[in-house]
């Protein structure tokens, strides 16, 4: 099926999306030539989507089975308003972060499968993007189908030693192999975490083994949706150090969650994406 959305550049900007760091399984397919569009696709969990721009009708055209299109709308975020956002931003005196909305227009905070986030961010600790990306792609290939994300049935009775073997997760693998057990013997509800109250998901998530406060908020704000999180890693210590010098750490994030209020996370992304693009 074809499903068909307008959107301005400000709105929706799949280029952008796929290279702010919160997502791992969006890419571009093909590259227009001769009057067609470039292509996107992006897998989640069990669902798979294309979509491109359809530059006759002015919309973006999102391909993919019909019972799976309630969960790209809610994985896009389409019922938010992002402009809203960009207009308090607009408005107010943090040049680093109006250079950072200039350079990240269409940004969008996605809700990812719960499931597939969870274990994504685990491999992400302590590594990058490029490396991420490939552990990922491995699981796909390995243990389902080569496109959908492997179950925690499947991943819980993987032996840790074959799946560190050629995955570059490292000692992370032990991590993804203890999470899946808990899962499937009950010891563990992703979307009951997921439901609670702010402190105290993120207070479950600490006691994961695994789990640290950035993969925590992490997942809180790419899988949960909690928009006040805002991840802290290396290039957001970076932006604190050199773009925010005047704070201390702790004094800045006063300053975040009390004049963005609510979309914090939001403000994170535009940030990291801009840093990146600028080094």
């Amino acid at each position: 099926m074809v499903f068909s959305k307008s959107f301005t550049a400000e709105e929706f900007n799949p280029e952008v999306i796929m290279n702010s760091g919160q997502v791992f399984r969006m890419s571009k397919e093909t590259k227009g030539a001769d009057g067609m569009p470039d292509t996107y696709s992006a897998c989640s969990g069990d669902n798979d989507i294309y979509f491109y721009l359809n530059k006759e009708k002015d919309t973006w055209d999102f391909v993919c089975k019909e019972n799976q299109w309630d969960f790209w709308q809610s994985y896009f975020d389409f019922s938010t308003d992002y402009v809203a956002y960009n207009n308090k931003i607009r408005e107010s005196n943090d040049k680093f972060l109006k250079e950072s909305l200039m350079d990240s227009f269409g940004m969008r905070i996605l809700r990812q499968d719960l499931w597939e986030v969870f274990i994504s961010y685990v491999i992400s600790q302590n590594n990058n993007i490029p490396k991420i990306k490939k552990s990922i792609r491995t699981l796909c290939e390995r243990y389902s189908d080569g496109i959908h994300f492997p179950h925690p049935d499947v991943l819980a009775y993987i032996p840790v030693e074959e799946l560190m073997d050629g995955t570059a997760l490292g000692y992370r693998a032990d991590y993804i192999v203890g999470i899946s057990r808990d899962v499937v013997v009950g010891n563990l509800d992703i979307k009951s975490i997921s439901q609670m109250p702010y402190q105290q998901a993120y207070d479950n998530l600490l006691k994961i083994k695994g789990i640290g406060p950035k993969v925590a908020n992490c997942i809180m704000l790419y899988g949960f949706h909690f928009m006040e999180s805002y991840p802290i890693d290396t290039w957001m210590k970076k932006i604190i150090t050199e773009d925010y010098s005047e704070y201390t750490k702790e004094k800045y994030l006063e300053y975040i969650n009390k004049t963005y209020a609510g979309y914090q996370g939001y403000v994170q992304q535009l940030q990291f994406y801009h840093k990146r693009k600028k080094k």
